[in-house]
C-alpha cells in the first residue's frame, strides 16, 4: 500500500503545479489519482473526490472506512467526509452516489473558496456530476490538471516501487506454476487457471488479472485471453500478464515452448534476448523514447526468418495503469526520465516458429542504469 508520507510529498509537487498555473483548488476525482495523493485505496467503481487548496489544506470525500477508533483519518488528508455507499432507504446507483459526493464536494469547495477562484480538474474523469458541482463554485474558470498529473506519475516514488515489486511476485508465482505443468493437450484456459491459482495463493486474496494467454499461431496474430484451444507439441505459449494488486500493476512477459525448442525457436529467442541487452544500453534519462524503439526495431528486423514481424510498440510506462507514458514508439514525443518504470517487450513472430517469442522486463530507470524489477528466468523451457 502507498505510504502517507510519500503521498504528502506528491501533494507538494501538485502544489507547485497549482502555483505555476494559478490554480486555487485542485479537485481530484479519478479513483487512481485519489489513491495516489491520499493513500486510500478506494473502490474504483464508486465516486470519490480529493480536494487540495493552494495553502496545502486537503479533504477526502469517500465511502472508504478510513477513520480509526480515535476518529483520526488514516489518510493523507486534513479532513475526511464519508457518504453511505449502501442504503436501505433508496436505490443504490452510481447516479445517487455521485449526487451524494457532488453535494459534499460543493460544500467543501465553498469552504475552501468562499469567494470563488480557479479550479484545477481532471478532465478525463467520467464523474461529470461531481465535476459539475465543483464548477459551480469557480468564478475564475477551470483548468485541466490531467496532463500535469500524467507527467507527475511517470517518476515513481519508493512506495510505488514497493507496490509494483509486490505485484511482480504474483506474476513470478504464476509463471513458476505453469512452467512446471505446461504440457501438450492442455487447454489455454487450463493453463490460465493454473497460473491464476498460484497468483491468488501468493497474494492471499483475489487478484484482478488480464493479459495475453495465446498459444501457437494464435499469438502470431496478436494474442488475447485464453480459449479452449488445446496446446500442441512445439507450440510457443506467450504469457503477457498485467495484474492489479494494491492499486498498482506490473507488466512483464515470458514465452514457453511446449516440449523442446526447435533450432529456429532457439535462434529467435537469442535474437530477442539481444534486443534486451540493446535496450539496457540505450534506456537512460534524457534519451528520446522513439530512439529506443528505433534501435530495438532495427535489431529485430535483422532476423530473416521473422523479418518485419515486430509490428507493435517496444514498450511503455507502467504504474497505476498498465499503459502509461512514455511509449516506446516511432511517434513518441517523450524523453525518458529518471525513476520511470518501463515495460520493454521486444518480440518476433512467424508461422515457421509455431508462434511468437515475446520477452518483457519492467525496467526501473536511474542515472546509473536500468534495473529489472522482475527476476524470473527468460528461458523457453
Amino acid at each position: 500500500m502507498l505510504n502517507l508520507d510519500n503521498c504528502r510529498e506528491r501533494q507538494q509537487r501538485l502544489l507547485m503545479v497549482m502555483e505555476q498555473d494559478s490554480i486555487d483548488l485542485a479537485v481530484i476525482t479519478n479513483p487512481k489519482t485519489v489513491y495516489y495523493f491520499s493513500g486510500v485505496l478506494v473502490n474504483p467503481t464508486l465516486p470519490h473526490a480529493y480536494l487540495l487548496d493552494a495553502s496545502g489544506k486537503s479533504a477526502l470525500l469517500t465511502d472508504a472506512p478510513v477513520l480509526d477508533p480515535g476518529e483520526k483519518p488514516n489518510a493523507a488528508a486534513d479532513k475526511v467526509e464519508m457518504y453511505r455507499f449502501h442504503s436501505m432507504e433508496r436505490d443504490n446507483t452510481v447516479t445517487n452516489w455521485s449526487q451524494d459526493v457532488a453535494v459534499m464536494l460543493k460544500a467543501a469547495a465553498q469552504q475552501f473558496l468562499p469567494t470563488g477562484g480557479t479550479l484545477g480538474l481532471e478532465f478525463d474523469s467520467a464523474l461529470y456530476a461531481v465535476s459539475d458541482a465543483a464548477r459551480e463554485v469557480a468564478c475564475s474558470g477551470t483548468k485541466n490538471l490531467t496532463p500535469a498529473i500524467d507527467q507527475m506519475r511517470r517518476q515513481k516514488d519508493p512506495d510505488e516501487i514497493q507496490c509494483m515489486r509486490r505485484a511482480v511476485t504474483l506474476v513470478e508465482a504464476g509463471l513458476a506454476a505453469i512452467k512446471a505443468r505446461l504440457e501438450p493437450g492442455m487447454t489455454e484456459f487450463r493453463a490460465y487457471s493454473i497460473y491464476y491459482e498460484a497468483m491468488v495463493a501468493n497474494a492471499g486474496t483475489s487478484v484482478e488479472l488480464a493479459g495475453d494467454f495465446a498459444t501457437g499461431l494464435r499469438n502470431v496474430k496478436g494474442g488475447g485471453p485464453p480459449t479452449p484451444r488445446r496446446v500442441q507439441l512445439g507450440d510457443l505459449y506467450i504469457f503477457d500478464t498485467f495484474p492489479i494488486f494494491q492499486g498498482y500493476m506490473c507488466d512483464f512477459t515470458r514465452t514457453f515452448v511446449v516440449g523442446r525448442p526447435t533450432q529456429i525457436q532457439q535462434d529467435a529467442w537469442g535474437h530477442v534476448m539481444e534486443a534486451h541487452e540493446i535496450a539496457r544500453r540505450n534506456i537512460a534519462p534524457g534519451v528520446p523514447a522513439k530512439e529506443v524503439y528505433e534501435t530495438i526495431k532495427t535489431h529485430l528486423d535483422k532476423f530473416e526468418p521473422a523479418q518485419g514481424s515486430f509490428w507493435h510498440h517496444a514498450g511503455h510506462g507502467v504504474g497505476l495503469n498498465g499503459w502509461e507514458l512514455p511509449w516506446l514508439t516511432p511517434g513518441s514525443k517523450e524523453t525518458i526520465l529518471d525513476r520511470e518504470v518501463l515495460a520493454c517487450e521486444p518480440g518476433l513472430y512467424a508461422d515457421a516458429m509455431q508462434g511468437g517469442i515475446r520477452l518483457e522486463h519492467d525496467y526501473l530507470v536511474t542515472p546509473e542504469g536500468t534495473t529489472a524489477l522482475d527476476r524470473f528466468p527468460m528461458d523457453l523451457t
